[in-house]
């Protein structure tokens, strides 16, 4: 099991930007548990928009909900006690604070709930006035003081501020660092630094041969445009990798963009080949087949 500190940088991750079958891949987690995280993700982010939308009563019972099921909701649980505190325009009870470090001594989480939630843009803004209902003040007033608290929302990560993160976590770590490397070349492309993308991947399929390169690697000349070099990188990845679906599947949306049906066919019947026992792609070789006989 994943403990909170991991999930918690799975999460910083999936808010950064990461691409979640690149995170399934090179951290080896099920894309179902990577679609999980992002879902807690976005009922923090609802959390923090509730109230300048005017939604706080449903992301309580959405925070309460989610506690339920939960074992490891210290984030959420902080992030429902600020909420009601902001709603109710109080100070959080100190003894639930007392409780919440308990439970992270518990599990064993280490790290500042605060920081996190400002990482990741979800922290819940104070009241200026605990006595903010008693004097009456409207809703549009509790609007704009919300707005003054939050400031300008940050729309993009800092992408070069986590390039040099992982650049610093590579120097001090020489050994075992093809999955920073890989992020390190998403967080390049992401900041628009292709070149140098490029540069981190085919040093890294050069030195470790990492499928998750390739599949980088593939991507970013897709996105480009570049649908001959991203099939030429393609290839070479099945050279070494036979059996990769991931791959096959990145073929198969080349193709998709190309109108190449042929393509398309192929792929998918080597992906049943690899998995004859999944319905799903029959089914769709099936679609694809109609679709070219028309």
């Amino acid at each position: 099991m994943i403990r909170l500190n991991e999930t918690e940088e799975i999460i910083r991750l999936i808010h950064n930007g990461f691409d979640l079958e690149l995170l399934s891949f090179e951290l080896e987690i099920p894309i179902q548990q990577l679609k999980e995280y992002r879902k807690r993700l976005e009922l923090r982010r609802f959390a923090k928009q509730s109230i300048r939308s005017g939604k706080t009563a449903e992301a309580i019972y959405k925070l309460n909900d989610f506690l339920k099921n939960t074992d490891n909701g210290v984030i959420e649980k902080m992030m429902l006690l600020k909420l009601s505190a902001y709603v109710n325009g109080m100070n959080i009870n100190e003894e639930d604070l007392q409780e919440i470090e308990e439970e992270k001594k518990k599990i064993g989480f280490l790290g500042d709930i605060d920081e996190v939630l400002d990482e990741l843009n979800v922290q819940i803004p104070k009241r200026k006035s605990s006595n903010i209902r008693k004097k009456g003040i409207k809703e549009e007033a509790i609007q704009e003081e919300y707005e003054e608290e939050v400031q300008k929302e940050t729309v993009k990560p800092d992408y070069e501020e986590i390039i040099n993160r992982y650049k610093t976590e590579i120097d001090s770590n020489s050994k075992n660092t093809r999955e920073k490397r890989n992020l390190l070349a998403f967080a390049y492309f992401r900041e628009g630094r292709i070149d140098e993308a490029r540069d981190e991947l085919m040093t890294l399929i050069e030195e470790t041969g990492s499928h998750m390169a390739y599949r980088q690697l593939v991507h970013i000349e897709k996105t480009e445009g570049n649908f001959e070099d991203a099939k030429l990188w393609a290839y070479e990845a099945l050279d070494k990798f036979p059996n990769s679906i991931g791959i096959r599947e990145q073929l198969i949306s080349i193709a998709k963009m190309e109108n190449d049906d042929k393509e398309i066919i192929k792929q998918l019947k080597d992906i049943i080949r690899i998995e004859p026992e999944n319905e799903k792609h029959k089914k769709r070789l099936q679609t694809v087949k109609n679709h070219e006989e028309r």
